[in-house]
């Protein structure tokens, strides 16, 4: 499929300039392919991880504040490119996947989507994929964009974030380095390759 998926890192969300760095980078690699962009929950999820800490909170309803503190970030990041709102209507995220499935009927789009909605309705059909997988702090923004790309059959999947790839040349090293989160080996493992962007760098 004629799609390519960027994680954007929550901790990018400090950039004053971060609309145009997005920009730059779609139109330097990717300015042939439709761009999804999924961000992470950026400073809303670290203020539920402070939560957690404070009041011990079941892990399962962490996990779910920090899905709703996604919900929040990529309407921000919408709003910082120009749109009103992301596209968050998996029913609209669906037909435009069909759209982009046909090599001759896509346009080289750049759009934000928050994929929460998407997210909660394909869990049973995600976890007979590719496995059961934790409801907390172990899987975070990075696994759940990693999941649904190789779910949608993305081409190309990239991790924009604020560092240098980690030393290790392997998925895990980067877990254990704390630079993604503790699944998301696994779920790299269902991506024919998983790209480094330091944007913060660019």
């Amino acid at each position: 499929m004629a799609l390519v998926v960027w994680k954007l890192g929550g901790s990018l969300l400090d950039l004053p300039d971060l609309g145009e760095r997005i920009q730059q980078l779609k139109g330097d690699q990717f300015a042939d392919v439709p761009v999804v962009i999924i961000p992470g929950g950026g400073v809303f999820a670290d203020a539920v991880r402070q939560l957690d800490r404070t009041h011990q909170l079941d892990p399962r309803y962490s996990h779910f504040l920090a899905l709703d503190a996604m919900q929040m970030t990529a309407r921000f990041v919408a709003n910082i490119l120009g749109a009103a709102t992301p596209v968050a209507d998996p029913v609209d995220q669906e037909q435009r996947l069909q759209r982009w499935s046909k090599p001759d009927d896509y346009s080289a789009t750049l759009e934000v989507w928050d994929v929460i909605s998407e997210w909660n309705r394909s869990v049973p059909d995600l976890q007979i994929a590719y496995g059961e997988f934790p409801e907390d702090w172990n899987l975070t923004s990075d696994s759940i964009a990693a999941i649904l790309a190789a779910y949608w059959q993305a081409d190309r999947f990239v991790l924009c974030k604020s560092i240098d790839t980690p030393e290790g040349n392997n998925y895990q090293a980067w877990a254990e380095a704390g630079a993604v989160d503790l699944a998301f080996p696994a779920a790299a493992r269902h991506l024919p390759s998983v790209e480094w962007v330091n944007l913060r760098a660019q």
